[in-house]
């Protein structure tokens, strides 16, 4: 296909029919996976199947014309722009001219695989479409923010993530205006959707204290089962046929959202599963399990250190990706593979390379925080960086510390102050001043004069009890004299 076109472009797919040879647009595919067709005039532009090779929905149509290889009924699909189909009509659907816009259904298939492996499997835990080109975050409406109380320098932090169309990697304050012109402080995570003249709409998705399982999802009942799986592993473990409407029947995965409780779903059709992890080639059987929603152990995955290691993986709906988990793993069987892998590493070290540049990786993401390319500038360069929200509090709240290499152990060592300019540095890995009270209590059980008696974790910041706390601890003696549990 030579034809030179961008990805603003509205696509349409031509087809050639089997039997009389004749060329027809592509206007969708029915649930057996026939194609419905129209004729490519004017007319009919507007029900044509829209694409734009960026997306699954083509990938998809393409895998069901393979697997109808055995028994084609169309000889030749051709991919262009509606600006190109108008110039073809005009002279005929000229042959020679509509052989320029030809695609093959497998080296397409193979075509997007190979960039899902190198641009979506390199960090080997990303379900979404790799060729996704990220929103200009430049776009979004800013009377948006304004209306769902959004401070942008919360929001900020997490614009990287959220171009690629996750939802923003950890919760943030949120004070959105209600219909009455009150104001509601809360806290949830934020994602963005496109708009058609191009802008960016501010999506909330709200923080709630506990899980509701029990109450209609999109119109379905989870099963006992579902339950169960989604408070062991966040994940229903099953595709589930949903109904937003009635009649509309949705197959998708649904998640459980680890920060703001709520439940998510993902359709079945917005997701492909690639045939390699982390270079670890999935066998049929394991794609059709992922694709049913299972958990799947997958073997002799490759770290981005090069280090082997096996684990399960299982579709996130909530935050589109693969979910890793290590239960019962061996992870030592690869002990001796590893250790002539990082023999192998120190030979190839050019000379005057250190062990640090070599081997200590710089993450996107550290301790569930997203990080700038600024951070990551700081911390390539050895410099340390000031970081909030991480998750290293023991009993899961967020706080905020200096981070900078350690090039001797082979880590990130963490401040309360900057190192880099601090006169004096110490050992010992410290919260920011703010988290120092959280963590204390938290991590190492101690106590002060107003923190002695609570027996729930602080929150981020938090120095001290709230008012619900030292109501219900001083009502914990006579409520435990009595047997009552609160």
């Amino acid at each position: 296909m030579d034809e030179k076109i961008s990805n603003d472009d509205k696509k349409v797919l031509l087809v050639k029919d089997a039997n009389d040879g004749k060329v027809k647009a592509v206007t969708g595919m029915d649930e057996k996976g026939n194609i419905q067709t129209a004729e490519p005039i004017a007319n009919n532009q507007n029900n044509l199947f829209a694409v734009n090779t960026n997306e699954a929905m083509l990938e998809t149509f393409f895998k069901k014309m393979v697997e109808q290889a055995q028994q084609p009924s169309h000889t030749g699909f051709f991919l262009m722009t509606e600006k190109m189909l108008d110039k073809l009509v005009k002279i005929d659907l000229d042959p020679h001219e509509l052989e320029l816009h030809r695609v093959n259904p497998v080296e397409y298939l193979e075509k997007i695989q190979k960039q899902n492996a190198q641009q979506t499997l390199g960090g080997g835990d990303e379900t979404t479409q790799s060729t996704f080109q990220p929103m200009d975050v430049s776009k979004i409406d800013k009377p948006e923010l304004q209306k769902y109380g959004i401070n942008a320098a919360d929001l900020e932090p997490h614009l990287k993530a959220m171009s690629y169309g996750h939802k923003s990697p950890q919760m943030i304050p949120l004070n959105p205006e209600l219909e009455s012109g009150i104001r509601v402080p809360t806290k949830g995570r934020v994602s963005l959707e496109e708009q058609a003249d191009g802008s960016l709409k501010i999506i909330p998705h709200y923080w709630q204290e506990k899980p509701n399982l029990d109450a209609p999802f999109h119109g379905v009942l989870l099963n006992e089962q579902d339950k169960e799986n989604l408070r062991q592993s966040l994940n229903a473990g099953r595709v589930i046929e949903l109904e937003p409407s009635p009649g509309q029947k949705i197959p998708a995965f649904v998640s459980l959202d680890r920060l703001t409780n709520k439940l998510e779903a993902l359709p079945v059709e917005n997701i492909s599963i690639p045939n390699k992890i982390k270079g670890a080639d999935l066998s049929e059987d394991q794609q059709n399990r992922l694709g049913a929603g299972e958990k799947v152990l997958v073997e002799k995955m490759v770290s981005r250190t090069d280090r082997f290691f096996d684990g399960y993986i299982q579709i996130n709906a909530s935050d589109k990706k693969f979910d890793f988990s290590y239960e019962g793993i061996d992870r030592n069987r690869y002990a001796k593979e590893n250790k002539e892998v990082r023999r192998q590493q120190k030979e190839n070290t050019p000379e005057g390379e250190s062990e640090k540049q070599k081997q200590l990786f710089i993450p996107k993401k550290l301790l569930g925080v997203e990080l700038t390319e600024k951070q990551q500038e700081f911390l390539k360069a050895g410099q340390a960086t000031y970081i909030r929200g991480m998750l290293k509090d023991d009993k899961g709240e967020p706080f905020n510390a200096w981070v900078k290499p350690n090039p001797e152990k082979m880590k990130f060592d963490f401040f309360k102050w900057n190192p880099d300019k601090a006169k004096k540095q110490g050992a010992e890995v410290k919260p920011a001043e703010e988290s120092k009270t959280q963590v204390a209590v938290n991590n190492n059980g101690k106590t002060n004069e107003a923190t002695k008696n609570v027996k729930e974790p602080l929150k981020q910041g938090q120095q001290k009890p709230t008012e619900a706390q030292f109501k219900q601890e001083a009502r914990r003696p006579a409520a435990k004299k009595s047997g009552i549990k609160i």
